[in-house]
């Protein structure tokens, strides 16, 4: 059985976990029509590719996710991440990060990742 981390013997919440924690503490603050919370809240796509690739003469495969939190400004916005360890869960709170961001600072994106 693998050694837990400290961050599992606590308890603490993932990535996209936290993400979440602040967009509800933002969310009291503001005055949304109803229905608006969740729209913005979660992913418009999120897709997932696997794919081979041949390396010393073997075959590994790979898996990549692209997610696009929000289109409602277009082009959407986000960079590549190239990990290992990367998963689905981090790419949507990536991709909802930019959202915000961009939103913050009225730059006229939408936010994805991937």
């Amino acid at each position: 059985m693998a050694a837990q981390t400290n961050a599992q013997r606590r308890k603490e919440p993932g990535f996209r976990d936290s993400v979440d924690l602040m967009f509800n503490r933002a969310v009291q603050l503001m005055d949304l029509a109803p229905g608006l919370e969740e729209k913005i809240r979660v992913c418009n796509a999120t897709y997932t590719v696997r794919f081979g690739v041949r390396l010393r003469g073997q075959i590994h495969t790979f898996v990549g996710y692209r997610s696009v939190h929000s289109e409602h400004m277009e082009p959407v916005k986000g960079g590549i991440r190239f990990a290992l360890s990367v998963n689905q869960d981090e790419v949507e709170a990536l991709a909802a990060l930019m959202t915000y961001k961009c939103a913050l600072v009225e730059a006229p994106f939408g936010g994805s990742k991937g």
